[in-house]
């Protein structure tokens, strides 16, 4: 059986189209308030933009998905294990 055809399969587990994790632009705003404080009432419309995208970019640029899942199962292995 192929590599897809057993995802496939597993995908009758699970909805495959569930978020695990997410940031949104709510979060983003919510840091700059923790940041700022009422200060934050200052920003232009731009600065704000340009803040959510250099969160995008940061994301982009550290986040490597294949070591986090690598990880998370390897602590799901030992689990299965106890």
């Amino acid at each position: 059986m192929s590599h897809d055809e057993i995802v496939s399969l597993l995908t009758n587990a699970v909805d495959p189209s569930e978020v695990v994790h997410a940031v949104t632009v709510r979060d983003i705003l919510s840091q700059i308030v923790n940041r700022l404080g009422e200060d934050a009432l200052d920003l232009s419309t731009e600065d704000v933009h340009d803040a959510v995208e250099e969160v995008r970019i940061a994301i982009n640029h550290n986040f490597d998905e294949r070591e986090l899942i690598d990880e998370g199962l390897d602590a799901w292995s030992v689990l299965r294990e106890l």
